[in-house]
């Protein structure tokens, strides 16, 4: 075994939390750039086989853990994509439908070192879970916790650029932010859907409870994660970057645009406040100020969002040195959520309530990201 620098043969990874947020049924949301460092580093340095050992819920199938290791992202560089399947030993996937195992169960872990054709006490599992690293070194197995909210086992250490091109400084606090993007693409795809459910809706009493839930889960994932986490942290950084000679004007859209998005967001938290007092005189008048809000945030936001990823993180990453990048992703995790785990759990909420309502997906639900290869 070429490389390998650690007395063992092949590691088993927890999914959720460990490598990545599963922020809906049957999607996995890989941590990047973090998932990506570790997955290529214990697979091509060290020389370990990898798998992954997880507990499905019993309304997700097993084909649909199979599809959600396939479909997840693990490194995605000018139109080229990595899958976390194709890093993965094909033996090395151990879920527990097809195992009949549920872990802490040790005999989970014993099934996968005889799938993956290794004796157990060469394998190692890496979870989150205190619990069920103890389970895996009671079935023989070597366990080692992982932090989470992921990132602490690399920072400050410095991450070198990766993936560099025309529209990506291959830094790593450009993959966190954008990583919040897709949170965000998602978000604008329910008020997308809010607008469309609101516009034949004139009077409360009209107003279709599923409806009324995504849009309190909209307001309050507008104040709590755009505003004070995901804004704050970009206009964080930014002086920063102009300490290393970026010219100042080179923001300056970027804080009129979430100074613009803020006063949306303060619009529609208020219209959501006078629908609450329930004046009947003003509760039409509150609803179509609700909708209308959204619909220029949404615009607005898209469109913005986009030009982040494409113009100014680049930028911003091309100022930065290898040491400041370190530092950067740094203050972004303490100026943000360090998870965003339960934003998409919000997220989530408001989604599952919309398609309770009926309301289907809108039309122009363009990805933030469309523009990046």
């Amino acid at each position: 075994m070429p490389g390998t620098t650690v007395d063992c043969d092949a590691v088993f990874f927890d999914l959720r939390d460990t490598l990545g947020d599963v922020d809906r049924p049957g999607h996995l949301a890989l941590y990047r750039p973090s998932t990506e460092i570790l997955l290529h580093a214990v697979r091509d340095p060290v020389g370990l086989r990898v798998g992954v050992i997880t507990n499905l819920p019993a309304e997700v199938s097993a084909e649909q853990g199979h599809r959600m290791i396939a479909e997840a992202v693990v490194t995605e560089n000018d139109g080229s994509v990595v899958h976390l399947a194709d890093v993965l030993d094909p033996h090395g996937i151990v879920i527990n439908h097809e195992a009949k195992l549920n872990k802490p169960d040790p005999a989970i872990f014993r099934f996968a070192a005889d799938q993956m054709g290794v004796p157990i006490e060469r394998c190692l599992f890496v979870g989150e879970n205190l619990v069920e690293v103890l389970a895996a070194q009671a079935a023989g197995m070597r366990g080692v916790l992982k932090p989470s909210p992921p990132g602490k086992e690399f920072q400050p250490a410095v991450i070198t650029r990766q993936g560099e091109s025309v529209r990506n400084s291959g830094r790593a606090f450009e993959e966190f932010l954008e990583q919040e993007h897709l949170l965000g693409e998602r978000l604008l795809v329910c008020g997308s859907r809010i607008v469309q459910a609101l516009d034949p809706v004139h009077r409360p009493q009209d107003l279709p409870p599923g409806v009324r839930t995504a849009m309190g889960m909209l307001v309050y994932a507008l104040t709590d994660f755009v505003d004070r986490a995901h804004m704050k942290a970009e206009e964080a950084i930014v002086p920063l970057a102009v300490a290393r000679g970026m010219p100042s004007d080179r923001a300056r859209w970027m804080f009129d645009q979430h100074d613009q998005v803020r006063a949306y967001g303060e619009a529609i938290r208020v219209a959501w406040q006078r629908m609450q007092n329930g004046d009947p005189r003003d509760a039409s008048h509150a609803i179509s100020d609700f909708r209308r809000c959204t619909e220029g945030f949404v615009l607005l936001f898209r469109a913005h969002a986009a030009r982040e990823d494409d113009e100014l993180y680049p930028e911003l990453g091309r100022h930065f040195t290898d040491a400041d990048d370190a530092t950067v992703l740094s203050v972004v995790r303490r100026t943000g959520p360090p998870d965003i785990g339960p934003y998409a759990a919000i997220v989530g909420a408001a989604e599952e309530a919309l398609d309770g309502a009926g309301v289907a997906d809108s039309a122009d639900g363009v990805p933030l990201t469309a523009g990046k290869a």
